[in-house]
This record gives structure tokens, sequence and C-alpha cells, in this order.
């Protein structure tokens, strides 16, 4: 499947494939107003973005509407425990600034008829189970750890695919989806 985010992650283009990244969702989508808040408090905090004294090679993206990337370029030097304490702020602040707080971790993001849906995993469940959550409906990875991965469609992947059917495809659909 390829990434419809595709021009999205344009501003991460000069990143390697090896940069680390972060997936953040918000809780509600980002209107077009609240994405420019959004990313106005991250430019500057990338802008700055520093580890050990050193500057740090970053970037970020908004994502259809719903999620905030952040990558770090870790091949001239490591991202700190503190650094990415730093950046964890700096994203909540930028939403928090928005008046959209960032989802539990725990939900699940998929592709519905009407875009990106965000639901707690027994509604996700409970979604499979009625046939509303398919084997090609798309749903997104939030463990991703590189940016290499989200290009390679590692991030956005069919049901089928994802760590999501082994989870929470019943049994018996489980074993016909692979």
């Amino acid at each position: 499947m390829s990434l419809r985010t595709n021009a999205e992650l344009s501003s991460l283009a000069a990143l390697p494939d090896q940069s680390r990244v972060w997936v953040f969702t918000t809780a509600a989508p980002l209107t077009d107003d609240l994405a420019a808040l959004v990313e106005t408090g991250l430019k500057t905090f990338v802008a700055d973005w520093m580890s050990h004294g050193q500057r740090v090679r970053g970037g970020f993206a908004l994502c259809a509407r719903r999620f905030i990337l952040v990558a770090a370029d870790e091949t001239t030097n490591d991202v700190s425990g503190c650094s990415i304490d730093s950046m964890f702020h700096a994203v909540q602040a930028a939403a928090g600034r928005a008046g959209v707080p960032l989802a539990d971790t725990a939900d699940i993001a998929y592709r519905g008829p009407n875009g990106v849906e965000l639901v707690d995993r027994p509604t996700f469940r409970q979604l499979v189970r009625e046939g509303v959550i398919r084997p090609d409906t798309p749903v997104f990875d939030g463990t991703v750890r590189t940016l290499g991965e989200v290009r390679a469609g590692g991030w956005e992947r069919p049901f089928a695919e994802s760590w999501h059917a082994e989870h929470f495809a019943p049994a018996a659909v489980g074993n016909s989806m692979r």
C-alpha cells in the first residue's frame, strides 16, 4: 500500500531513512488554523532543538489532519533522554496552544469513510467483529521507529498486514487474512 501522506512528509525529505521518528495523534482533527498554530510552535522548537550541546538535525510533519510526526537524524549525534523529553513537551505545548489535546497512546487510528478515525481498543475490537474494519482497511502503526519505515508504508498499512490483525481479529478471521 502506498503511503497516502507522501506530500505531507515532504518537510522531512532532507532527513535520512534511519532517522528516528515519533508519532503523535491528536484527539480531534486539526483545522487549517489549528494546524498553523501547531506548526508555529514546532518550527521554533525544531530550529532550536539541542542534545548534549549540539544541534539536532530534525524535522516534523503534520499528516492527515490527525498526526504529528517528529524525526531526528541520529547519524551525527544521538538524541538524549532530556532532548527527547523536551521534544515531547514541545509537541504537547504546541497541541495545547491549538486547544487540541493529544490522544491516548492506546487508541487506534484507521481510515474510515469520513477520514482518519480514532477509537479506543475495545471499540476497535468491536468494529473488527462487526466487519467495519476489514482486511483492507488502512490502520496506523504508532510504533514505527524510523522515518524509513514511514516512507516504506510501515506506518499506514492494511489491517490484515498489521500487528493489529494479530491482536484484534477473531481467530478464524485472523487466519483467513494472512
